[in-house]
C-alpha cells in the first residue's frame, strides 16, 4: 500500500516538472502536448487584444484591450452592480505568457488613479482578475463595488472589436 502511494506521488510530481527548470513561465510536458494537439492556446502567442464580456451572464460587465504583446495594450474595464454601483476605468496592460499585468490609471470620471496594478490570468479565451486587489483600485469603484474576482470571456478578438466596447460613464472603454 505504501509503495503504491509513493508511486502515485512520483507520477504526480513528474506531471508538474517544467522543461526549463526554474523558469516559472515554462510549459509542462502535459501542457506542451495539449498545445501541440490544439486543445489549449500556446501562451507565448496569445493576444489580449479584443472585446470581453462578463462570464456571469448579466451582459453589462466589459473589458477591452487594444495593442499587442510587444508594445503593450490600452485597456478599459466596467464591472456593474445594479443600476448605480460600478467600477469603471482605463489603463494599460502587458502580457507575458498567461499573466496579464494590468495598471488602471484613470477612473471613468477622469481622475488619476494611483496604486491599482495587479496580475490577472489570461488563458487565451478568458480573463480572471484576482480575488484580492490593492487598495488603490477602490478609487475606480463606487461604494459597495469592487473589481476583485471579476472574470470576462473573449467575445471578439482584435483592436476593432475592442474599440467598440462600451462603458457607462465612458462612451468607449478602449477609444482610440
Amino acid at each position: 500500500m505504501i509503495r503504491r502511494a509513493a508511486l502515485a506521488c512520483l507520477v504526480l510530481a513528474g506531471c508538474s516538472e517544467t522543461q526549463a527548470g526554474d523558469d516559472a513561465a515554462a510549459v509542462t510536458p502535459l501542457d506542451a502536448a495539449a498545445i501541440e494537439a490544439g486543445v489549449i492556446v500556446d501562451p507565448e502567442i496569445m493576444d489580449l487584444a479584443g472585446s470581453f464580456a462578463d462570464t456571469g451572464g448579466t451582459g453589462s460587465d466589459a473589458f477591452c484591450a487594444r495593442g499587442d504583446r510587444q508594445g503593450g495594450y490600452t485597456v478599459g474595464v466596467l464591472v456593474t452592480f445594479g443600476g448605480s454601483s460600478q467600477c469603471e476605468a482605463q489603463g494599460s496592460a502587458n502580457l507575458a505568457g498567461e499573466q496579464a499585468r494590468i495598471s488602471l490609471d484613470r477612473s471613468a470620471k477622469g481622475n488619476a488613479v494611483r496604486g491599482c496594478s495587479f496580475t490577472a490570468h489570461f488563458d487565451g479565451t478568458g480573463l480572471a482578475l484576482p480575488g484580492s486587489l490593492p487598495p488603490g483600485c477602490l478609487a475606480v469603484c463606487s461604494d459597495r463595488a469592487s473589481l476583485a474576482g471579476a472574470s470576462f470571456a473573449l467575445v471578439e478578438p482584435g483592436d476593432r472589436a475592442a474599440g467598440g466596447a462600451r462603458g457607462r460613464s465612458l462612451d468607449r472603454l478602449c477609444a482610440g
